[in-house]
């Protein structure tokens, strides 16, 4: 299938040690507070890498944290509105000043059976609470120490008390939390079990407590979130891409009818370029190392054109909403726009 070929301009280039295995897992692209971070581990250190909304650089602002395991590959960074750091690991919950000082610690239940399992944490949008998952309780006698269910905590900013909790549907998943970049009082939270599948769930803090709800009806993590609460999620196996929003029809758009034979969506960084493009990859397999990059009606998901680069592209790109999108090549972030 050949769609209008539309060239590229490179805009600005940056060097990230540890971008590759960022880009590999479910916290090293976060949005936050409005703000596209990119968060990095390398050599004991964690970095987030605020994105800059000035189009001629690709990263604004940096802090730089000691990586408290270094060894877990599960840890979990998000960066807070005050400059201060919370991180997630699968036995604790931290928060660290700006000057590397703890502000407090909440310690949790591991998950000590299930070793693909990983907590998440992120602030509400009005920045009141921490939101973290961890391990629940137990379940009945003779379970081996699984639990009937993870929870989810709000923890005072400033203090560490649990102001709420809320049980999940998902169990001894491996989590990662995005806010939208309208700042909806929502937040999304993907919960993936494996071959047990997949909870996208809205939560928000309320003076209620936690409202828990199912976030459309797609079984695919959420990838990618537009204003106006739009989410586009990618099927696992690359077969299909979902687009869903309240008040509006589900559109999924099958891979096989959109692309050429035994081509799939790769990467599982699709998202909004703008309001009325998305940007997804295509390649021949899931792991495969270079791609092709198109460009799709933002509510219709049908392919519009296909990103002419001067180089064969990789297999991510992370769109930023403001007409540009970042791509990796080996340890350096790339930022691009169309021509």
């Amino acid at each position: 299938m050949n769609y209008p070929h539309v060239p590229v301009r490179l805009l600005a280039y940056e060097s990230l040690p540890g971008i590759t295995e960022a880009l590999g897992n479910m916290g090293g692209w976060l949005l936050r507070d409005g703000a596209h971070w990119l968060v990095t581990r390398h050599e004991g250190t964690i970095t987030t890498n605020r994105v800059s909304t000035d189009r001629s650089q690709v990263v604004a602002a940096r802090a730089t944290w000691n990586d408290p395991a270094p060894d877990d590959p599960s840890l979990y960074c998000s960066p807070l509105p005050d400059g201060a750091s919370a991180m997630s690991t699968r036995e604790a919950v931290t928060i660290q000043e700006p000057d590397g000082t703890v502000r407090w610690e909440h310690r949790h239940r591991d998950w000590q059976h299930s070793p693909g399992a990983a907590g998440a944490c992120t602030p509400d949008p009005a920045g009141r609470v921490l939101l973290a998952t961890m391990a629940g309780p137990p379940g009945p006698p003779g379970a081996d120490g699984l639990s009937t269910g993870d929870i989810c905590r709000a923890l005072d900013l400033a203090t560490g008390e649990v102001l709420a909790e809320h049980v999940l549907p998902s169990f001894s998943a491996a989590y990662a939390f995005q806010q939208f970049p309208d700042a909806r009082p929502d937040v999304l939270l993907t919960a993936s079990m494996g071959q047990d599948g997949t909870h996208c769930l809205l939560i928000a803090y309320t003076a209620a407590g936690l409202d828990v709800r199912a976030a459309g009806t797609a079984e695919e993590p959420y990838v990618g979130l537009g204003a106006d609460g739009a989410l586009v999620s990618q099927d696992v196996g690359g077969g299909y891409l979902c687009r869903t929003q309240d008040g509006a029809d589900d559109v999924i758009i099958e891979a096989s009818d959109v692309l050429p034979d035994e081509r799939v969506f790769v990467g599982y960084t699709p998202g909004f370029v703008d309001d009325k493009r998305i940007l997804v990859v295509t390649a021949e397999e899931q792991w495969a190392e270079e791609g092709t990059h198109l460009l799709l009606d933002a509510r219709t998901l049908r392919p519009l054109a296909e990103l002419d680069y001067p180089q064969t592209p990789g297999a991510t790109a992370v769109p930023l909403g403001d007409g540009t999108w970042l791509i990796r090549n080996e340890e350096t972030v790339q930022r691009w726009t169309t021509a």
